[in-house]
């Protein structure tokens, strides 16, 4: 139930940057890269690292072809382990000391390399006799002196080691994918496109895209892969909280992955990101960590179109971009964003896991029957061409012709006294209305609500509105706040309480 928590309102009327990759070599070199804080006192920071038995470079980056830890003294004649790091350009004194699985040091490789990017990588190669030791080897990097990541590995000594996952080049992978995306557009009551954005198949008749492609929609379109369009005016499954929403259109045409798990953190993966022009492009990634409880998704390090699918390095499904968990603060845009639009959120884009959704789509319900429960965001009305602008501010100053927002923001503590809201109207057309703001929580139930109160827009008179929120009874959190007109929102904001 809305809380109406005294809600005040007032109106006023007046006259009118890329990173390149950088390979070195050196002789010897293993590892596993686990270290507390590696490269600290350097300020590098250890992006990965990886073992194999050959490597080559892809792109201007050197790639390991089979990454594994585990290699036989009689069936491989080498080992290569590469680091990736981020740090500042300049000139590194490298060395690499190769430990036995007794601990002792038994050869070192110095380097000096002189990186021109953030973020560059080196590789060292290590000759396994075939009396190389048994157990786990280490192999330790110190740059300027400073420890900057260690990798280990097994050897063992007799028969074949683990195969390798077999690693496909970026063009391989993007001509997967790119079979397998395809793009669905949300199409509201009176035939209008509300938003667009791409899709990914899961099976022969499923597809799966983020819930804000579907938002506020009345029947969802579909191009097909044979060039003709179908569509659909239900849901197969949805979980708006995680950002996911599958839908059934039979014989679609598209190709599905096979599916694996996301990567860990330091490890790369591929996106096929979707453009504001419909183009498909092929983006690389890092994880780098995940989101806090209940959500923990993944999270990359770079940003991407939500519904856009995101494949491992042997171009297996592994999720797909999810909308940011946190709406992006401030005013809304006036018109509803495009899905294809990147999704930005502090830390990076977000990742659907492809284990979060059903293998098995249930028959659904209807996209009229969602609104009515309330899982949409509705969309702006037409009647927002009558807002100039909306800001949040900590107060409104009176007194001259004009108010003026003061002390513009959009993060507040529970402890201030509120938040404004203040809204300037350039209307159209002449027009009499009821207008009224109420306030969301993240899972789109409403918080708070004020009294409506009359509103009269004339062409060519600019006027202002003012709301008062209470900050007090609202858990800390992010919100979003509508303003109505005739109970159809023509603007909307989100800000951030805190503690």
């Amino acid at each position: 139930m809305a809380l109406l928590l005294g809600l005040s309102r007032r109106t006023t009327r007046v006259p009118l940057l890329l990173a390149v990759w950088a390979v070195g070599t050196a002789i010897p070199t293993v590892a596993r890269a686990q270290a507390a804080n590696p490269g600290a006192g350097t300020g590098l920071r250890l992006v990965r690292s990886t073992s194999g038995s050959r490597g080559a470079l892809q792109g201007g980056r050197y790639v390991i072809e089979d990454p594994r830890s585990v290699f036989s003294a009689d069936a491989d004649r080498q080992v290569v382990v590469h680091f990736e790091w981020d740090g500042r350009p300049g000139a590194y004194r490298c060395e690499g000391r190769w430990k036995d699985p007794t601990g002792k040091v038994v050869l070192v490789a110095p380097l000096e390399y002189q990186a021109t990017t953030r973020r560059f990588g080196l590789y060292w190669t290590l000759a396994i006799p075939q009396t190389a030791a048994q157990g786990l080897w280490a192999l330790e990097v110190y740059a300027d002196g400073e420890p900057a990541g260690t990798h280990t590995f097994e050897v063992v000594a007799s028969g074949a080691p683990p195969p390798g996952r077999p690693v496909l080049s970026p063009a391989e992978i993007y001509r997967r994918g790119l079979a397998a995306v395809a793009t669905v557009e949300a199409v509201g009551e009176l035939g209008q496109m509300l938003a667009q954005g791409p899709a990914v198949a899961l099976d022969a008749d499923h597809l799966a895209t983020a819930f804000p492609s579907i938002e506020g929609a009345t029947s969802v379109r579909l191009q097909a892969a044979s060039g003709g369009k179908a569509e659909t005016h239900a849901v197969a499954a949805w979980h708006r909280r995680q950002g996911w929403a599958v839908l059934r259109f039979p014989g679609h045409g598209f190709s599905s992955l096979p599916r694996a798990s996301v990567p860990a953190v330091g490890e790369r993966c591929f996106v096929l990101n979707t453009a504001e022009d419909g183009t498909r492009v092929i983006g690389e990634a890092s994880v780098v960590g995940q989101e806090p409880p209940p959500l923990a998704r993944p999270r990359l390090s770079s940003w991407f179109a939500a519904g856009s699918p995101v494949l491992d390095e042997r171009g297996h499904l592994v999720g797909m971009i999810a909308a940011a968990s946190d709406e992006p603060l401030g005013p809304g845009a006036m018109l509803r964003s495009l899905s294809m639009r990147p999704v930005a959120s502090a830390g990076g884009t977000v990742v659907i896991p492809v284990e979060r959704l059903p293998k098995e789509a249930p028959a659904g319900v209807s996209l009229v029957e969602l609104a009515a429960r309330g899982e949409f965001l509705r969309p702006l009305s037409a009647h927002q061409r009558h807002v100039i602008s909306g800001v949040f501010a900590g107060r409104v100053q009176r007194g001259g012709v004009v108010p003026m927002p003061e002390d513009q923001r959009t993060t507040f503590a529970r402890g201030e006294e509120g938040v404004s809201v203040f809204v300037q109207w350039n209307p159209q057309e002449k027009k009499d209305a009821l207008s009224c703001l109420e306030v969301y929580d993240t899972d789109n139930r409403r918080v708070m609500k004020g009294q409506p109160s009359k509103l009269k827009l004339r062409r060519g008179e600019y006027s202002f509105s003012t709301w008062r929120v209470p900050l007090g009874r609202l858990a800390p959190a992010v919100y979003r706040v509508d303003v109505l007109l005739d109970d159809a929102p023509v603007w909307r904001g989100y800000l951030r309480i805190t503690e």
